[in-house]
């Protein structure tokens, strides 16, 4: 592995000042799940990581006017143990995240950042109408998770910029809302998702008043499945509906062959979890 300098600021403004010069080489280090393994594979080749690890400003979760502020150096560890964590989505990606030990220093935002077709937690977040906090020496804005993403492992974030926060709207509480999902890997624990799915549905009576369907690792970033949810929205809930939704949802994947899984095989699961994971959370608003 090649030589960096590791920088451990004890501020977010030392660390802000450290990441100033807006130079790509110089990187922010969450919990390092990802970034290490990048750097002994050769795909990045920092010349300063600046560690989030020791910076409290950017620790903790809470709650401020109905929205959820997850503190960018919170680990999935301390996020599982948090007890004021409602989406049942968002709890089930954590808790099915690698291993424990990864857990205690992974985080969401190590995890959004590296922006992989994959990523475990960017469905949930995506169904959610996650908006991801950044903040630079210059200010302040907020990115709504969709926009954030650009590619395999791209964003909009400048090389000057930190995630501080991702911040989760309260759902409306005029209906029944719900949220699932689910990882399909090679085997139960610690593998990389062959497809994934994560679906919010919002009811009224029998009818799906709304809902929102995201897919991971079957295209080049997590995608929303619109087409899908337009064929529900606002009708009654129905086997028909269901099956319609899930062939749609297929049709919007661009899935690769890769050593896990091929493209038909993931646009088949897609098809058969998006309508399961439909009808298992239509059942959770019950």
């Amino acid at each position: 592995m090649r030589d960096f300098d590791l920088l451990q600021p004890k501020t977010l403004t030392a660390a802000l000042d450290a990441l100033a010069p807006n130079d790509p080489a110089t990187r922010p280090l969450a919990g390092g799940t990802d970034m290490i393994v990048d750097i002994r594979s050769g795909r990045a080749a920092p010349t300063a990581l600046v560690s989030l690890q020791e910076v409290a400003e950017l620790r903790g979760i809470k709650r401020e006017n109905g929205t959820l502020q997850i503190g960018a150096a919170t680990t999935l560890a301390e996020f599982l143990t948090h007890p004021d964590l409602a989406h049942q989505a968002l709890y089930q990606a954590a808790y099915n995240f690698a291993n424990p030990m990864v857990r205690n220093l992974a985080t969401i935002a190590g995890n959004i950042n590296s922006a992989s077709p994959a990523g475990d937690m960017l469905p949930p977040l995506l169904v959610l109408d996650a908006q991801i906090e950044l903040v630079s020496k210059s200010g302040t804005r907020l990115v709504a998770l969709d926009q954030f993403l650009l590619g395999p492992r791209k964003t909009v974030r400048r090389a000057d910029e930190v995630i501080a926060s991702i911040r989760i709207p309260a759902l409306r509480p005029q209906s029944p809302v719900s949220t699932g999902f689910y990882k399909l890997g090679l085997r139960q624990a610690d593998a990389i998702s062959i497809i994934s799915v994560a679906v919010r549905l919002e009811r009224d009576g029998d009818t799906i008043r709304d809902v929102r369907i995201a897919l991971g690792a079957v295209a080049p970033r997590p995608i929303r499945a619109t087409g899908a949810e337009a064929v529900l929205r606002g009708q009654p809930f129905s086997e028909n509906a269901l099956k319609e939704s899930a062939r749609i949802a297929a049709q919007e994947c661009a899935p690769i062959d890769d050593l896990r899984a091929s493209a038909n095989y993931r646009r088949r699961m897609i098809q058969v979890y998006v309508r399961r994971m439909l009808e298992q959370t239509w059942n959770k608003t019950l």
